[in-house]
């Protein structure tokens, strides 16, 4: 008769991890809980602690801080991947097109986390300090990715001689606006779904990106192909 082999268990380490991350999944949901009913001030590490059902000595094993805990929620829904992503943007189409694309992109990522940065916007205004630091960094990597992006166009002589940090400003606020616009209903009751924005909303970012590209397009580049 021939043996039949073990099966082998499964090494404590892996197990361990898959546990944490488990835990890590957990602490996220608690904290985006916590933090849409009662705030970022009034959520304490403990409370979040005690929603997940682990000590307090655990949930900081996983974070050291709410500053941290709100970064990763950022990173979970997909907010700084974009921005990431944005870095590596590609300029081959007319600045137009491209510039287009990344408005309508930021716009179907913000809209697809309506009630996360709902949270994370009132809290900046109300001056919460986590908040404001978390804003702030994240404003401040969106504009340095778009400012990236046309001093690519510019190298090419597709602009005028702009400056590109004040323009990449520009258009950062101008698809914060429409945000703000829909979430108070400027743009009507539709919603964003499945990746295609309002047709009242799109339309908006379309004629708002274009008074912006009269200023800063190089007279040839409004003929380019693709513009």
């Amino acid at each position: 008769m021939t043996a039949r082999p073990l099966k082998r268990a499964q090494p404590p380490r892996q197990r361990q991890r898959r546990g944490q991350r488990d835990t890590r999944g957990q602490i996220l949901d608690a904290s985006l809980h916590l933090f849409s009913e009662d705030g970022f001030a009034r959520t304490t590490m403990r409370a979040i602690a005690h929603d997940v059902g682990i000590t307090n000595a655990a949930i900081y094993y996983h974070f050291a801080s709410k500053q941290e805990l709100l970064e990763a929620l950022l990173e979970e829904k997909g907010l700084v991947p974009a921005l990431r992503d944005l870095q590596q943007a590609t300029t081959e189409f007319a600045p137009r097109v491209g510039l287009l694309t990344i408005a309508r992109n930021a716009m179907i990522v913000m809209e697809s986390n309506r009630d996360f940065l709902r949270l994370l916007l009132m809290e900046a205004l109300g001056n919460e300090p986590t908040a404001v630091t978390v804003y702030r960094r994240n404003i401040e990597l969106w504009e340095k990715g778009v400012s990236e992006f046309l001093k690519a166009y510019a190298q090419r002589g597709l602009l005028r001689q702009v400056d590109t940090e004040m323009t990449a400003r520009q258009i950062v606020i101008m698809v914060l606006t429409v945000f703000l616009g829909d979430l108070v209903g400027r743009f009507g009751s539709q919603q964003s779904k499945g990746g295609k924005l309002n047709p009242v909303l799109d339309s908006y970012i379309v004629a708002a990106l274009d008074n912006i590209l009269q200023g800063i397009l190089a007279p040839t580049a409004s003929t380019s192909p693709g513009d």
